[in-house]
């Protein structure tokens, strides 16, 4: 349509309004999205699909931007629901080598192993050619392509499941508009980048001139850089008409400029006009004309990637040739060229064109009473439109400081303002802080991604349990702090009660059944306390202190908690130098076995008696070494140590063995194995008299980690046990994957088996199936010569516990197999 004004208050609040509400517009979608798109994960009914756009390019290229953002229009495109977009950027353009585009490809593969999708959108021709010849990533995935030039036919040949929009410059319609403007023209001149994207160009202008036979001389200048030509600008003849096409960089191994940079760069060193073939070049020297549009490009693509992803075959979609076009000229360009608009076709836009006065008459007083009317409107609306802006801006910031991105939750920084922020008040305040139990072995298995599923799910399922005011806070990783009021026992216990329910009922994640636990801790202050980092703290510190117990039930804090704690701390500073010194020293428990009698192997268990703390459970220093990273460190030394004790057995009669426990991060260390080797022939052990006990924990990581840190270990003689055999979530399946020899049937079986029949089937059912995959069964936990009996009966044969003998010190045992320890 054709740009015209009624005068000077009209067109000014037409040329302004619609950019201000423009970018209102984007400005609110902005706003809006952070919100929306938690809302689409918790109602959406239907999986959203998964797109990969790629582009050529890098990000800032105006051509590509556009695109980009008329795809991003998607929810305007039907009712099409908008799927997760994950775009990546070539940067090919300053980067075209191919050992970059197999660094892409290698980086594309690994961070979406894993992750399949419903479609690729490339943009320009060097994503459409990766797309198509990347057999790893992306083979079998339709494709919709954008921005080709030239024909797309030749650059997909017979691959399936393709379909597209090419980039179409009508160059004859534009020559002959360029004509027709300009008369007296002398020479046209053609400028395309010495690159694939310019060699498409020269392909396209070859056969438009063809078809139209221009008989004005043509010359066509290959562009390394602009800086070569921008000399030679100067000596063309007076009527040239020059075309700039595509990107180009200004000097040698410099920047790539845009298609508008491009131009600007040529307008500021000639007065010739200046033709080119984005709508966006416009405004920055381009006279105009039939001119590529990306943003309509891209709602186009959006168009057919939406077809595709409703099920429609993309090979029976047709290629989109006829790109959409934008008729656009530069109203002060048309002025500096002395062309008059009434030349230019029906159906046009005018840029910089600047408001008419409608009546000549009274044109003076108008103008002055249009000016100043304009300028107190635009005036208060630009102060309107600024404070409001400035405080959606401020209020949007606050947000993401004050709130988690994943979960929509208010953060730490929020519970720490709200806190210090409350007014005194009676009634006691509540805080019960809950950490995920073993959530980083979920991330270990099964990703970070669905780590983060698990954690959203987590959240919405504490929301709905909230009562009254309650607050739900997402304070860490896998960590949450619910605010409550708990004025009464009665309220204490109801939040105890609510607690143990909240996560009883697994969550579903990506098709899978997850059962999650918390440690739950919990911490009171009276109302109108202010020592809020005090009751965080203490909520904490509760927290740690079921997680470290096990216990399923809300701990709520106390001075025996607050001396655990400051006692831990002692025995982690303490623990360093015990290590060093060699102050831990190990005690042995015999196995028996309880057909002939006699000590089939030894148990080294680790014990420590400090100076001023006396003896030290195991329990207590094992944790701290596990916490404070000594575990490793712990281990060697216990090994070491009960080798040693352990080689007066070796000629002992039927061979004892010795069993030594070590944890799962012993396991994993790539170098146990070698020190293992060292420890072994430095103390003269055999290593198939060795038997290294782990967990169940450990079968849960990584089929494939698990299995190399196993097989090192095999390797090396040892044999392996799975210690405390039916607490965790192990199973013989696992037993035979990962060919492991020992399992040892923990104590809780064996404490009420006299009286309790579903521990003597399981105990049962467990040395059947171990003798099936030809696995030892060593039993624990026997006190009493009634328990001994009703297990052999059982089937088990190897027995441990305080029946057969407390642990001594090494040279307390005899050393010729017999049961009894030696006098002190």
């Amino acid at each position: 349509m054709t740009v015209t004004s009624r005068g000077i208050m009209t067109g000014v609040f037409f040329r302004f309004f619609p950019r201000l509400a423009g970018r209102l517009a984007i400005f609110w979608l902005l706003l809006a999205l952070p919100l929306a798109v938690p809302a689409a994960r918790v109602e959406g009914t239907a999986p959203r699909a998964h797109v990969l756009v790629l582009m050529s390019y890098h990000h800032g290229h105006s051509w590509e931007d556009t695109i980009l953002k008329g795809i991003d229009e998607w929810h305007g495109v039907g009712n099409a629901q908008r799927p997760v977009f994950h775009v990546e950027w070539m940067d090919s353009r300053r980067y075209p080598d191919a050992a970059q585009r197999e660094r892409f490809a290698g980086y594309l593969r690994e961070k979406y192993r894993g992750q399949p999708f419903d479609l690729v959108i490339t943009v320009d021709n060097n994503a459409l050619e990766f797309a198509l010849h990347d057999s790893e990533l992306l083979a079998g995935t339709p494709i919709v392509f954008c921005g080709v030039n030239g024909d797309p036919v030749p650059i997909v040949g017979g691959r399936a499941g393709v379909t597209g929009v090419a980039e179409h410059f009508d160059l004859e319609r534009t020559l002959r508009l360029a004509r027709a403007l300009h008369e007296d023209a002398g020479m046209l001149l053609f400028l395309t980048a010495a690159d694939e994207t310019g060699a498409g160009i020269r392909e396209t202008l070859r056969r438009a001139l063809d078809a139209m036979q221009v008989e004005l001389p043509v010359d066509h200048w290959v562009v390394d850089n602009l800086a070569q030509i921008a000399p030679r600008l100067k000596a063309l003849p007076e009527k040239t008409l020059i075309f700039a096409f595509g990107s180009m960089p200004e000097t040698a191994g410099g920047r790539t400029l845009g298609p508008e940079e491009v131009v600007a760069y040529l307008r500021a060193r000639t007065a010739l006009p200046l033709y080119s073939d984005l709508d966006r070049t416009v405004g920055f020297g381009a006279v105009g004309g039939y001119m590529n549009s990306g943003l309509e490009t891209g709602r186009v693509t959006a168009g057919l990637a939406i077809r595709v992803l409703e099920g429609e075959d993309p090979a029976a979609i047709p290629y989109v040739y006829d790109a959409p076009l934008a008729l656009v000229f530069d109203y002060k360009e048309l002025r500096r060229l002395g062309i008059p608009t009434r030349k230019l076709p029906e159906g046009r836009v005018l840029l910089n064109a600047p408001p008419s006065l409608f009546d000549p008459e009274y044109r003076g007083q108008l103008i002055a009473f249009s000016t100043v009317v304009a300028l107190l409107l635009l005036a208060l609306i630009a102060l309107l439109f600024r404070s409001r802006m400035q405080a959606e801006r401020q209020a949007a910031l606050r947000y993401q400081a004050t709130h988690d991105e994943l979960t929509g939750l208010p953060n730490r920084r929020w519970l720490m303002e709200h806190l210090a922020a409350r007014a005194p008040e009676g009634g006691s305040l509540a805080l019960v802080m809950l950490d995920l139990n073993r959530f980083k072995l979920v991330n270990d298995t099964y990703g970070h991604s669905f780590g983060d599923e698990l954690v959203a799910a987590v959240a919405l399922r504490l929301k709905q349990w909230l009562i009254n005011d309650e607050l739900l806070v997402r304070f860490s990783g896998d960590a949450f702090v619910i605010v409550t009021r708990c004025d009464s026992d009665g309220a204490l216990e109801g939040v105890r009660e609510r607690c143990s329910r909240m996560l009883v009922e697994p969550f579903m994640i990506k098709g899978r059944r997850i059962p999650v636990s918390a440690a739950f801790g919990m911490s009171i202050a009276p109302g109108g306390s202010d020592e809020h980092e005090r009751l965080l703290r203490e909520a904490d510190t509760a927290m740690y202190e079921a997680k470290r117990s096990g216990r399923a039930q809300v701990v709520l804090f106390d001075n025996g908690i607050h001396e655990r704690a400051v006692r831990q701390f002692q025995i982690e500073a303490a623990l360093q130098l015990a290590l060093e010194r060699g102050e831990i020293g190990v005690h042995f428990q015999p196995i028996v076995d309880s057909d002939s009698g006699r000590t089939a192997g030894f148990e080294a268990l680790a014990r420590w008696t400090h100076a001023d703390l006396g003896p030290i459970p195991p329990v207590e220093f094992i944790r701290a070494a596990t916490e404070s990273g000594r575990i490793g460190q712990l281990t060697q030394l216990v090994l070491r140590a009960a080798c040693r004790a352990f080689v007066p057995h070796l000629c002992a009669h039927g061979q004892p063995y010795l069993a030594v426990n070590v944890s799962v991060s012993d396991i994993y260390a790539d170098e146990f194995s070698t020190r293992l080797v060292e420890i072994l022939a430095a103390e003269g052990v055999p290593p198939d008299r060795l038997v290294l006990e782990v967990t169940e924990d450990m079968l849960l990581g990584d089929v494939h980690a698990v299995t190399q840190a196993l097989a090192r270990l095999r390797d090396q003689g040892v044999r392996i046990a799975i210690d405390d055999f039916g607490t965790g979530y192990a199973s013989m399946g696992y037993l035979s994957n990962y060919m492991v020899n020992i399992i040892k049937i923990d104590r809780s079986f064996v404490r009420n088996i006299l009286t309790n029949g579903s521990d003597q089937k399981i105990v049962r059912a467990v040395v059947s199936m171990a003798a099936d995959l030809e696995l030892a069964v060593v039993t624990e936990g026997v006190e009493t010569a009634e328990q001994a009996a009703l297990l052999r009966q059982l089937g088990c044969v190897l027995l441990q516990g305080y029946a057969y003998g407390r642990p001594r010190p090494p040279e307390e045992w005899a050393v010729d197999g017999r049961l009894e320890a030696l006098s002190a």
